[in-house]
């Protein structure tokens, strides 16, 4: 292979991992809204089970 082709691999390759990065990241960050959301519905039935 030559130097150029070389490149382009090892380029590809970091693009690769990048997107797969980037998709952990959002899975994460689903994860955590859908905790976030859990957590404050939790909240809201315990506020509004206080009152009566």
């Amino acid at each position: 292979m030559t130097e150029a082709a070389l490149l382009l691999a090892r380029a590809a390759d970091v693009g690769a991992t990048a997107f797969q990065v980037a998709r952990l990241a959002l899975a994460v960050a689903g994860l955590l809204f859908a905790l976030y959301v859990v957590v404050l519905g939790a909240l809201a039935l315990a506020a509004q089970r206080r009152r009566r």
